[in-house]
């Protein structure tokens, strides 16, 4: 009886752990499992933290919550800015040519060629198309001043834009000396002579000051302020010579004729 129960109880040992060693071992096998399947989605979660990293580098504002809007923003700023800048250079070309040289040109005009080397009509012709042609171009480049300061309330240049104001209104005025300035025979030509001469040296002097106040708020200053230093020194040089021929050609009359009185003497 003692062998018969032994036997029974042995049959039932080492079967239940060769069951337990098995699910030992499949327990083993599941955490295994387990560990291995935690390790994949960490590599997998690395993979796509470093994949979105990279397309933030490649992107930087991104296209997510916004952010591609304020790409386009930024991208819509810069493309402003750069049209503001080409519409500034050519408010300064336009001002320059038209203020600053047409209008000087056709002073110089007025005041040395009315005898010589010019004809009254040639002189009077040739001095109003320097005007007009000037006051034109320069009224398209005061227009397009008047827009860009309208635009940018930040930047607006007062003192700039109340002078380019009062150039645009004088040389209105001189303009209308085309139409209404009065006859030769009238009483009052003369004054309307001074007062016109007067106005419109004042005219240039202002011109001149406002385009070097104009010139600091480009983006390269110097060489602007230096091609219009190079303008002025070409008309004030042309201006320097013509004045000089001026005071001396009549000095060369006074000279010349008491010898053209003398033969004519002689010769009667």
């Amino acid at each position: 009886m003692m062998s018969s129960h032994c036997l029974v109880m042995l049959t039932l040992i080492f079967p239940l752990t060769s069951i337990s060693a098995q699910a030992s071992t499949c327990n083993d096998g599941v955490s295994a499992v387990k560990i291995l399947g935690r390790n994949h989605e960490r590599e997998i979660g690395s993979s796509v933290e470093s994949t979105k990293s990279q397309m933030n580098d490649s992107f930087p504002h991104g296209t997510e919550n916004g952010a591609g809007t304020t790409n386009l923003g930024s991208w819509k700023g810069k493309s402003g800015s750069h049209h503001r800048h080409h519409f500034r250079n050519a408010h300064g070309i336009l001002n320059i040519i038209g203020w600053g040289a047409l209008l000087p040109t056709g002073v110089i005009v007025a005041r040395y060629f009315k005898k010589v080397p010019l004809k009254c009509e040639e002189w009077y012709n040739l001095h109003t198309l320097c005007q007009t042609s000037g006051y034109i171009v320069g009224a398209v480049g005061w227009g397009v001043g008047l827009w860009l300061g309208n635009s940018s309330k930040q930047h607006t240049l007062k003192t700039h834009r109340i002078l380019g104001i009062i150039i645009f209104t004088s040389a209105t005025v001189q303009m209308l000396a085309l139409c209404l300035q009065p006859k030769k025979d009238d009483d009052y030509r003369r004054y309307w002579e001074i007062y016109h001469q007067i106005l419109g040296y004042a005219l240039i002097a202002i011109i001149i000051a406002n385009i070097f106040q104009g010139v600091h708020n480009q983006a390269h200053p110097e060489k602007w302020k230096w091609i219009y230093v190079g303008i002025l020194v070409i008309l004030g040089g042309v201006s320097l010579a013509l004045e000089i021929f001026r005071w001396v050609k009549p000095r060369i009359k006074h000279q010349q004729m008491p010898f053209e009185i003398n033969n004519t003497y002689t010769c009667t």
